[in-house]
This record gives C-alpha cells, structure tokens and sequence, in this order.
C-alpha cells in the first residue's frame, strides 16, 4: 500500500508529505484515510430533554478526530443536520457551522434559523409548524483541513428541538427592473419586470438579447447589480450565460424570458435567474374550439426574428373574451397571463374566476372578431422597453 510519510510537524500541524515507497521508513507516522468513522457525542443539554433553540444560549458538539494513522491534523468539522436520519443514499440536510475545533460551539437561534430554513425548502409556501417538537439528526462530516484528503463522517445522534419561525426584519423587493446594451435605449431604459401572478418573489420579463448582448438588473432603476449578485443561474433556453466584467452576458442571441426569484435566507435575499425560450399563447373561448389547453401549439405565437417585428398570433374564432399569455417555465399559464389596457400589455394581478370584465372592468376586456389576430410589440429598440398589443 502506498504510503504518506510525515517528514516534519509544526505547531500548526503543517506537514511535508512525501510519497516515495523506497524512503519509507517503519518509525515514520503514516497518513490514512479514515475508514471506520469516529464518534459524535450528544451535548450534555440535550440528553433526555427537549431544546427550545430560541430559549437555548448554546449547544456544545464534541468529538475526537478521526484516526488518520495517528498523526496529529488540522481537521475542519462541518455540523449537519436533517429531519431524517441520513440512510437515504442522498440525504437532504443542512450545514449549520464548521469548525476546527472538536468542540463545536452553536448557538440556539442559529441552528433554529437551520431548522426553520431546512423546513421552508421542502416545503414552499408553508408556516413552519412553531412550537411543534421534531426529531433532528446530527452528524459530522471531517476532512483534513485545507487539503482534499480525510473525507469521513461521524454517527448520526439525535436529538429533539422546538423551533420558533421568525419574521424577517427584510422583505421582497416591489419590483425587479433590468437594463442592458438592447433592451430600450443601450443602458439607459430600465425595464420593470411582471411578478408571476400569486407567488411571492417570482419575476419575468420578455425581452430580445443579440448575440454577446448584456444586461445588468436591480431592485430599482441604476442599482446596477450583475453577474455576481445572482446566487444561482438556469440556462434552460441554451442562451449560454457568462460573467462580463460584472454584466450578465448572452452568447446566443434570441427572444428569452428571464426569471427572477427572490428568496429570503436568514437576513439577506438570495436571488436566482431562470433563463427560458420566450413563447407566448392565446386560449380560451375566443380560440378555435374554445380550448383552455396549457402550450397549446396550434395557439402559440409567431416570434418576430429579431426585436424589429411583431409577435403575432393565430386567429382567433370570435365569440369570446381574448386570453393570452407569456409561457414561462412550468408556471401555469394563468399566472402569466396578460390583456390589452390602453394598448400595452397589462399583466395580470388578480384572481379571475370567469373572465376580466367580470374581475377587473370592461375596459380590460377585449373580445376579437373571427379571424383577428392579436399583435404584440416588446419594445422599441433604441428607444424604450414598453410592451404594447393590438387587435386587428
């Protein structure tokens, strides 16, 4: 077996390793990777009780480390916990706090906010349950600080919590603007986004990206956030999204929806962007057959090759209220749905069991004739980033 030598110790365990088989030598400590685990052990405060995290100054984690040929490491410990008991093959959990300690210190409110936040992700747009006690299961997981080596985790205790949801002291932005090199006037339009109708921190807009087109955003005109600002990107419309200088860059020109999500976490707003093929669609009584079919294709629109043109729609039958809509990602299509108001896109904001003359007014309310089509104009380029429509 190949073997890592300890050639030198320094107080901060830094190491000399040295590889060579022919210059190994028995006296010599020889590194391992840990096969056998090592034990975490449950904190004095927790046995046999039930921790209130919020009324809890404290929590104390201890271990040893792991055996590594008995040579004396810089070990980091990551503390995770989950609301299972970590057999599936991948567990869902959350990494509370690391340290290079084996006496691994949290606080009651930060492990609450992980319990709190751990619930809140699987389950969207749910309390969590406060004052309810659940089972959390604890391991470690170490490696040899600094280096990729030493990979191994802990046993699995468990222990019982109440936890205590928590307003934030922030809220979602109103509105998300961008702006860009083609969106409006070159970096001088800002552009606001749709919120998707009935859930909190979703945003959208239609706009037309040439290739190595860039844009940045913000959650107000010239707040100039960019690349770095979003957490996490899907590309799901292969419109090959890179960083810029800080700008947010297209590779592949195209019509796109972007997608913005906002998410609390803790004291801060993570944000993400979807990036999705623009598609838009009519449906409904006014459509051939009066069919409400989500992605219709007989019903979606003609795009335009560049921001120059129009979107144009099939035609409609008559003899209903026109329905239309911008796909984006697997939202149902209501929740992106949009009517002409004064001859721009007016995006919807309330709930329309029927129809919008009913919901919102008459005058939100278009009814084509058979045979119209409904025209949709997403800007002018140079000029400004305004979405109009027409029936004719």
């Amino acid at each position: 077996m190949k073997k890592i030598l300890l050639g030198m110790l320094l107080p901060v365990f830094t190491l000399v390793l040295v590889t060579s088989c022919e210059k190994d030598m028995d006296s010599n400590p020889t590194f391992h990777e840990n096969t056998s685990g090592f034990v975490l052990n449950m904190p004095a405060n927790a046995a046999n009780n039930v921790l209130d995290l919020l009324a809890t100054n404290e929590l104390t984690f201890t271990t040893s480390q792991p055996d590594y040929g008995g040579i004396p490491l810089s070990t980091n410990y990551d503390l995770e916990v989950s609301f299972e008991d970590f057999s599936a093959e991948t567990p869902v959990y959350k990494l509370v706090t690391s340290s290079t300690s084996t006496a691994i210190k949290v606080a009651g409110s930060r492990l609450n906010d992980a319990v709190v936040t751990m619930f809140q992700e699987a389950n969207e747009g749910v309390t969590y349950p406060s004052n309810e006690v659940k089972d959390l299961y604890v391991r470690l997981h170490a490696n040899v600080n600094g280096m990729e080596l030493g990979s191994c985790y802990s046993n699995v205790i468990k222990i019982q919590v109440i936890a205590t949801y928590q307003a934030p002291s922030i809220t979602l932005p109103e509105k998300l603007y961008v702006a860009g090199s083609s969106i409006g006037a070159p970096w001088g339009t800002w552009k606001p986004l749709n919120k998707v109708f009935g859930l909190d921190g979703y945003y959208f807009t239609v706009v037309y990206i040439p290739d190595g087109g860039e844009f940045k955003w913000g959650t107000y005109p010239e707040q100039w956030l960019g690349y770095a600002d979003v957490a996490t990107y899907t590309d799901e419309a292969g419109a090959g999204l890179s960083d810029s200088g800080g700008n947010i860059k297209v590779a592949t020109g195209g019509w796109y929806v972007l997608c913005f999500r906002a998410k609390i976490s803790g004291e801060a707003i993570e944000y993400t962007l979807n990036v999705y093929p623009a598609a838009l669609y009519i449906i409904g009584a006014a459509t051939e057959g009066a069919l409400w079919i989500d992605s219709e294709p007989n019903f979606k629109f003609t795009a335009p090759a560049d921001d120059t043109g129009v979107w144009e729609s099939p035609a409609f039958a008559g003899g209903g209220e026109m329905r239309a809509y911008v796909k984006v990602g697997t939202f149902d299509w209501w929740r992106t749905e949009f009517t002409l108001f004064e001859g721009n896109l007016f995006w919807r904001d309330i709930d329309i069991p029927n129809n919008w003359a009913e919901s919102k007014g008459a005058e939100y309310s278009i009814t084509p004739a058979a045979g119209q089509k409904l025209y949709v104009t997403i800007g002018t380029p140079g000029v400004d980033a305004n979405d109009t429509g027409e029936v004719r």
